[in-house]
């Protein structure tokens, strides 16, 4: 049931009529896409990513898809990684296209982890500040976010997945995502991070750095689509 990727957008951005921000799954060859303001998924989902990210999926036709990064900093680009490809299609949310050249994993995101995937993550920290998570196997390393590239991982990284995210994590997940839901409590703290393995997901709170809870993905996601 786990998403390759997931992605928050802001809803025009994700082609979604309203305001707001929608999150949008990507699995096999199919999308859907979540109302984060109405908190429901989306009618008329899963429907074909090729029809409507055209060239994101053909520029590797062969491998699957892997990953995605929005960086708000970094302007309106989106960076689609696949399964054993180093390098990353870079999709202009402008133009609704990928761009002409693709950019090289290790000059996106440097780090000491080992060569190969990791599943990436743009977040908040507690204190607002923005950081990019990426995790592999047992490990995992951060990056905070600066205005432009080139990034360095943050000192003391990478880390053990287990010793930092406790009663949570302890082998990387497949997909994940940062969302600051708007409207759902005014008592509690709104800023998650949801992380997707097999057929359950994760959810994260930010600011007590504590796991909520564990479900399965059709029980926490309402109308969870049969992807084909």
């Amino acid at each position: 049931m786990s998403p390759d990727a997931v992605l928050c957008l802001d809803a025009a951005d994700a082609g979604v009529d309203g305001a707001g921000s929608a999150l949008c799954f990507f699995k096999n060859r199919q999308f859907a896409c979540w109302d984060v303001s109405g908190d429901r998924m989306l009618p008329g989902y899963p429907r074909d990513t090729a029809t409507h990210w055209p060239g994101v999926l053909e520029s590797f036709p062969e491998a699957n898809l892997r990953g995605a990064l929005h960086v708000p900093e970094w302007g309106r680009k989106i960076y689609f990684f696949f399964e054993n490809q180093s390098q990353v299609v870079v999709w202009d949310i402008a133009r609704r296209a990928v761009d002409s050249s693709t950019v090289e994993m290790s000059k996106l995101l440097p780090c000491a982890l080992a060569e190969g995937e990791f599943t990436s993550i743009y977040a908040h920290l507690a204190n607002g500040e923005r950081v990019i998570y990426a995790f592999q196997g047992l490990d995992y390393t951060r990056w905070t976010v600066r205005p432009s590239l080139p990034l360095a991982e943050d000192p003391g990284f990478p880390r053990k997945i287990a010793g930092d995210w406790k009663d949570g994590l302890v082998l990387a997940p497949r997909a994940a995502v940062y969302v600051d839901w708007p409207n759902r409590s005014s008592a509690h703290s709104n800023r998650k991070i949801y992380f997707f393995m097999g057929d359950l997901y994760l959810r994260w709170d930010v600011p007590s750095n504590s796991r909520n809870y564990r479900l399965d993905i059709i029980a926490g996601w309402k109308g969870w689509p049969a992807f084909a």
